[in-house]
């Protein structure tokens, strides 16, 4: 009988996972077309990547580095292969069966459905939940946006719950074993700001088992299980080493480090500033289109219908085709964030569910749950909860290093979810008595129903429904009559989307009545949930992120078209210049990047020095730029006046894709001699020097670096030549001939110490920081080939170090499993006496 129960068990469990890659390919229909999707994200990581995949393909090797953005930069956190991650290619291999973004989905279902599984579970009841996690639209809006690496990330956060709390409970070690392969997975996938917030759950879920082992005197027990689950943690960083200690090193010289300006003291952290770290706060609002999807309008570009009071006015002053025109697309979104593309909607069916387990479920999982809520719903609130952000960005280690504070709410939906899904389990359980079944039903429909049900019936107590583009719409010429239809039609899809969150509570109410009335079997009672679930998260999710968001593959695999201005550029034989875009915002583009080596791009971790070097010396150098284009008569002057696009080696500037690009005369190559230096004392001085300088005969160098310039022989560089005679992302030659004594070259390459060693025929030499961001180095006189080689010790050590991670956490579920499976026998045998 245990056999065949066990086999039945195998069967469903079969049919459940194929059940959730036919839904997800169901739902992302356009890709069994063979169509791909085109989101701005994804455009712009094909520009960046575009030099590093090139290298790639044509060496068999990494390209550790890119010239193509922002002058140089790492590639760690872009795209780069690490070797000896064994771990990571096992899902590397599900991706490739089935691709994203259906595959992205698949993957939560399916690790959602493990951990349920672990947890003990009944099969349809984790099927039910694993919707719930799956289908939550924050998910959709990452994606339709092409924050692909956010949604891999969070995709693996259940099998770590699933470990975590499994250790804790009775079994320590499979528990830690499916924390290490989740964790090592998860880390793999590359986005460190969702790792570390699911980092502060397991966090929460920690204390709450220790305050229970405290109380139920098993202390020894619970660290135990710590222990192993410190080894799993051990383990899974060990199989990412190469990847996490590269993006580390790099971490403290990117705009996520601590910066050596003094400037606004107050505002500056050891990472990101807090005005930056908390632009992108929730407020009480905002947090309640986890409930109510359109509380706060939805997102910038909503469509409205015929009923709108918005169309009703244009149709009545410019027709009938001009009212549908606009209202296809209007920014109803009147939240306090500076823009909002669509809410981040939990389900009403999840909410209810959620406030039910409040009655429900008992014990410590029920705290940490209410734990994680609470504590990531305040997290959330940001700059409007100040005292706790700025507590955790001064105080708690690595908060500073991330913005987007709202982005935590993932946690507060994965433990709602969980609550609900351990409300269905007792309920289905029957562990608790009718009477009490009851009353807990209807507490949950009076205050979640009563919730919708009062902003349906009086939306007006939301606010004024005033938002950020109303000032741009009204500088575009809207009136205030039409601004306040606009106001209108928000207060209209509030009081809509109220009605029908109340609808979908009520229903998921009456469902549990008629199971407790015994009216309904369990699995009918599940069934209807899983309908529910898809009936309510289906349509909103399908209204962000839709069949008209995938293109056909060969657009995506050309996303751009050269311009004029490019294949012109493109003409010239030179390896190694910059290109300055001024069609584009440079630095929120990274199109440039796909044909050229470009001053701008698009990246959330740049070069600190870079960061800086733009807002106090390029933007104003560009704003003199666009003014001479304006007035053609001062561009010569202008062109001689721009020294740091000049030490840039800004070759062509790109005013109008469809004609020539500008050639820059002044651009001052791949590296030249200067005649002179100038030492100053820190950052502040070093950066406000660039203000007042001639880039191609003098250097501005930081006095840390003075030691390497008494061999310099000032007035040198009149009668010294150095040249640029090969390129490769990870490496560079020059020819240099120096006379009259030694010579200080300038190169036009960023700077970053942790990894670019410098050689001169052949031997390593030190060299130096110039200019804020360049290289510089001191030559003696005579001809010598001077070298640069990209070699970070982080990556190629830690690479080995991941390889023999990786071996060791197969040797141990190896392990494991055979211990397992020779106990197997010797239970069913005791079993049959």
């Amino acid at each position: 009988m245990a056999k065949i129960k066990g086999n039945r068990n195998i069967l469903v469990t079969t049919g459940i996972i194929l059940f959730f890659i036919i839904l997800s390919f169901t739902y992302y229909s356009p890709q069994l077309e063979g169509k791909q999707q085109q989101a701005s994200d994804l455009l712009n990581f094909r520009g960046m990547s575009k030099e590093i995949s090139d290298y790639r393909a044509d060496t068999g090797e990494e390209a550790l580095w890119t010239n193509s953005m922002f002058g140089g930069m790492p590639a760690y956190l872009i795209s780069v292969g690490y070797g000896g991650e064994l771990v990571a290619k096992i899902q590397h291999w599900f991706l490739s069966a089935f691709p994203r973004p259906a595959g992205y989905l698949a993957l939560g279902f399916i690790c959602f459905f493990v951990m349920c599984l672990v947890l003990g579970v009944d099969r349809f009841i984790a099927l039910a939940g694993s919707m719930m996690w799956g289908f939550g639209t924050y998910f959709f809006v990452l994606i339709e946006s092409g924050h692909y690496t956010k949604v891999h990330t969070l995709m693996y956060m259940p099998l770590i719950v699933g470990g975590v709390l499994s250790a804790y409970r009775n079994k320590p070690l499979w528990g830690a074993l499916l924390t290490a392969l989740g964790l090592s997975w998860m880390l793999s996938a590359n986005h460190p700001q969702m790792t570390y917030y699911a980092g502060l759950m397991v966090l929460i879920i920690g204390i709450t088992y220790l305050v229970y082992a405290f109380r139920e005197k098993t202390l020894p027990a619970f660290f135990k299980s710590t222990a192993l689950l410190v080894v799993a943690l051990l383990l899974a960083v060990g199989t990412n080493f190469g990847r996490l200690y590269s993006v580390y090193e790099y971490g403290k010289y990117s705009t996520r480090g601590k910066s050596e300006l003094k400037v606004d003291e107050q505002n500056q952290t050891k990472g990101l500033d807090k005005n930056y770290i908390l632009e992108y706060s929730y407020d009480l609002g905002e947090a309640m289109t986890a409930f109510i999807p359109r509380f706060k309008g939805g997102g910038m570009s909503e469509p409205l219908g015929e009923k709108s009071e918005v169309y009703s006015f244009f149709e009545k002053n410019q027709g009938r085709a001009a009212a549908k025109q606009v209202t296809e697309s209007l920014p109803l979104y009147w939240g306090s964030q500076p823009i909002s593309a669509a809410p981040f909607y939990f389900g009403a069916v999840v909410f209810f569910l959620f406030v039910f387990g409040l009655f429900a479920v008992k014990g410590k999982d029920k705290w940490w749950i209410v734990a994680v809520v609470a504590v990531s719903f305040l997290l959330s609130l940001g700059k409007n909860f100040a005292m706790l952000s700025n507590f955790m960005i001064d105080y708690f280690p690595g908060y500073n290093k991330f913005r987007d504070v709202k982005n935590i709410i993932f946690i507060q939906h994965f433990a709602m979810v969980v609550m609900g899904m351990l409300a269905v389990r007792e309920l289905v359980l029957g562990r608790i008595e009718k009477k009490e079944l009851l009353k807990s039903l209807k507490y949950s429909w009076f205050i979640v129903g009563g919730v919708a049900l009062l902003f349906a019936v009086l939306p007006g107590i939301a606010g004024d429904f005033r938002g950020p583009s109303d000032i741009r719409l009204a500088q575009a010429g809207w009136p205030e009559q039409l601004l306040n239809a606009l106001r209108d039609d928000r207060r209209s899809v509030l009081r809509m989307d109220a009605f029908r969150s109340l609808v979908f509570v009520s229903l998921s109410a009456g469902v549990v009545w008629l199971f407790i009335q015994k009216k309904l079997k369990a699995a009918y009672t599940v069934a209807l949930w899983v309908l529910l679930i898809l009936v309510d998260l289906w349509p909103v999710n399908k209204k962000y992120m839709n069949n008209e968001s995938f293109v056909a593959k060969s657009k995506v695999e050309k996303p751009f078209t050269p311009s004029k201005a490019d294949q012109a550029i493109l003409k010239d034989p030179d390896p190694d210049y910059r290109v300055l875009n001024l069609t584009v915002s440079p630095f929120q583009d990274a199109s440039t990047s796909y044909f050229h080596k470009s001053i701008g791009g698009y990246h959330g971790a740049k070069m600190e020095r870079y960061q800086e070097l733009f807002d106090h010396q390029l933007y104003p150098e560009i704003q003199r730029l666009i003014g001479g284009f304006r007035n053609p008569t001062t561009l010569d002057s202008v062109l001689t006046s721009l020294d740091v696009l000049n030490m840039l080696n800004t070759r062509y500037f790109i005013y109008d894709p469809n004609s020539a690009p500008l050639p820059n005369p002044n651009a001052l190559g791949n590296a030249w001699f200067v005649n002179d230096f100038r030492v100053v004392a820190n950052a502040n001085e070093e950066i406000e020097a660039l203000s007042d300088f001639d880039a191609a005969s003098e250097a501005i160098v930081d006095e840390r670096y003075a030691d390497q310039l008494k061999e310099v022989s000032l007035g040198t560089g009149r009668n010294s030549q150095i040249k640029l005679v090969e390129y490769q992302p990870n490496y560079m030659k020059y020819q240099a001939k120096v006379a009259g004594g030694t010579a200080l070259a300038v190169f036009s390459e960023i700077h970053y110490p942790k990894g670019w060693n410098a050689y001169i025929d052949g031997e390593k030499v030190d060299y130096l920081r110039a200019n804020y961001v360049l290289r510089a180095m001191a030559i003696p006189e005579g001809s010598h080939e001077v070298e640069f080689k990209f070699h970070p010790s982080s990556y190629f050590v830690g690479n080995k170090i991941s390889l023999a991670s990786s071996l060791l956490l197969f040797i141990a579920a190896a392990g494991l499993i055979f211990v397992e499976w020779k106990r197997k026998p010797k239970h069913e045998e005791e079993a049959a006496q």
